[in-house]
């Protein structure tokens, strides 16, 4: 209509201006997506038509600003080709692999900017995913044909190339994630570790999940995000997966962070990752949500959570909770199936893939382990028919100061692992030590209440 009507020129300078200014509205320049890498699918998918239409008609190129040369990372280290419900956000998959669509908007950023490992995320998508152009998740809402058809016009053919073994970390500052992953060409030996403590809070498609955690290994999802997107507002999405108590985080006097429907308060319950890096033999990821949790339990004064990626093996996760007043900590663990418990350690047991965890030291009182299968308070009928998953607790005692500290082992059913440790806490510090099969040692300082 340009040309035709004179409002056309309008429209056409403020899509320009809100492109190249305003958008995007829930990332930075490391290219995160706040709510998550389905609904990055989403917005991706209807940018890069307007992109490309640009670039043809106009010369203006969007994909030259540093958001897009960087935001296929994104799906790229939160949601590898081989995982399910290892990730965070709404995500109407159900618990299929990543949707075509996906892999298609990958394979346009490679074309965008030459990255091979773009590209073959692109064909591990497609390959896993024959027969799924139907499912109401790819059909309807885009023409992978069109996509087809106007990417070999537009763009350049790229080789795929898989992502760098030694290129493990990404941190998304500007949305608060952090993703490791090892392997991720080979889902035999594959882990991938996804941590968030969001400045966004729980607004539009993120949930109460400061802190949480999610890790898939050996091409199999271990520590799930529990529960099924079936309807936004449905009683599984708001009573359910929007909330702390579906997360593998914590619950502080049984309550989690603000994640229901007024917006200013949801973007009040937030969380920040102070550290995500790389070290000689393991990588550190520390994230604090204190406000989140405060957004319900206003005595608390510390929520700290700290992980330790050691040896590329196994994780060990240190949990800190100050309160003015006593508080009770329930730690969850959510996955697709039921755990073989102990007095003080948990296994877990998939297809391929199974875990253990064992509570390594609590300075606020033992922990009491338990389990339920289900999702309590949502409408069986809005889940019939839909896989159902467990819930692990281990519920510590009322204490002014938390310090809980929790080692995690995935491995594959064919090539079971284990982690000797054993523990000093005779001094002001409670020195954690630890030795997998290969004798590489590991040591983890938690600082006590006396020295504090």
């Amino acid at each position: 209509m340009l040309g035709e009507e004179p409002e056309a020129r309008e429209w056409l300078d403020y899509s320009i201006e809100f492109l190249f200014t305003v958008y995007s509205p829930w990332g930075d320049a490391d290219g995160g997506w706040a709510e998550g890498p389905h609904y990055w699918m989403t917005g991706m998918a209807y940018l890069v038509e307007a992109a490309n239409l640009l670039k043809t008609f106009t010369g203006l190129n969007l994909y030259e600003r540093p958001f897009f040369q960087k935001t296929g990372d994104f799906p790229l280290y939160t949601k590898a080709p081989d995982t399910r419900r290892a990730t965070f956000g709404d995500d109407s998959t159900m618990g299929d692999l990543p949707c075509l669509k996906v892999g298609y908007n990958l394979r346009q950023f490679a074309g965008v900017t030459g990255n091979t490992a773009y590209q073959w995320y692109y064909e591990e998508v497609k390959r896993n995913d024959p027969g799924t152009e139907m499912a109401f998740y790819n059909y309807g809402w885009w023409d992978l044909n069109f996509d087809e058809m106007t990417y070999r016009h537009d763009w350049p053919l790229i080789d795929e190339v898989p992502p760098a073994r030694m290129d493990k970390l990404r941190w998304f500052k500007g949305i608060g994630w952090a993703a490791i992953q090892h392997r991720m060409d080979d889902p035999d030996q594959h882990i991938q570790f996804v941590m968030k403590a969001s400045p966004y809070g729980s607004i539009s498609h993120s949930h109460g999940d400061q802190n949480a955690f999610c890790l898939a290994g050996f091409g199999e999802d271990l520590a799930i995000q529990s529960g099924h997107y079936v309807a936004f507002n449905s009683s599984m999405h708001q009573g359910w997966r929007r909330q702390t108590r579906s997360k593998n985080a914590i619950l502080i006097d049984g309550k989690g962070q603000y994640a229901d429907k007024d917006k200013a308060r949801a973007m009040q319950a937030t969380g920040r990752i102070l550290t995500a890096e790389e070290r000689d033999d393991h990588i550190y990821i520390k994230d604090d949500a204190t406000a989140a949790y405060r957004s319900l339990t206003p005595g608390v004064t510390r929520a700290e959570r700290e992980v330790y990626f050691v040896h590329d093996q196994y994780f060990v996760i240190v949990d800190s909770v100050d309160a003015e007043t006593p508080v009770t900590v329930d730690w969850l663990l959510h996955a697709n199936d039921r755990f073989s418990l102990g007095e003080t350690s948990f296994r877990y047991t998939g297809q391929k893939a199974g875990f253990y965890g064992q509570v390594l030291w609590s300075e606020g009182g033992a922990a009491k382990l338990s389990q339920e299968t289900g999702f309590p308070g949502v409408e069986p009928s809005e889940y019939e028919g839909l896989p159902v998953s467990t819930c692990l607790t281990a519920s510590y005692p009322a204490a002014t100061r938390h310090r809980i500290a929790t080692l995690l082992v995935p491995y594959s059913l064919a090539a079971p692992r284990r982690v000797f440790h054993f523990l000093d806490d005779q001094g002001y510090d409670c020195d954690l030590y630890f030795t997998d099969a290969d004798e590489r040692s590991f040591k983890i300082v938690v600082q006590k209440l006396a020295k504090a």
